[in-house]
């Protein structure tokens, strides 16, 4: 096990994408994948496709100029065959949430709140 400190950019770039175990000052333990530090808060179990969708998407409502009402009248035209059907092999390994990251969904914690980072050696 190898702390990560301090909690910087600069200390923390190398590991993202890989699990940490993490201790907050109360006591909490906690698990997750380190995704990035931005503004003072680590981010953890975020996709790649997650931040980008999250970072671009106001960029193309913005672009497409597309009226909210033209957008809802296209979701209520969506058909029950657009929707994906499932295989075999997916309904023997079921995963609760599409894109879902092995330590549950994507949180964030303020670097003030965190005693320890630790990344497994």
């Amino acid at each position: 096990m190898r702390p990560i400190h301090p909690i910087n950019e600069e200390q923390c770039r190398p590991y993202y994408g890989q699990p940490v175990f993490i201790i907050l000052k109360d006591g909490t333990e906690l698990v997750g994948t380190l995704s990035r530090l931005d503004k003072g808060k680590l981010y953890f179990n975020e996709t790649a496709a997650g931040i980008q969708t999250n970072v671009s998407a106001p960029a193309k409502s913005r672009r497409s100029g597309a009226s909210s009402s033209s957008l809802g009248k296209a979701r209520t035209q969506t058909k029950k065959s657009d929707n994906p059907r499932t295989t075999a092999a997916s309904e023997a390994f079921p995963v609760p949430y599409p894109d879902s990251e092995p330590f549950g969904a994507p949180f964030e914690l303020d670097i003030a709140s965190i005693g320890a980072l630790i990344v497994p050696s």
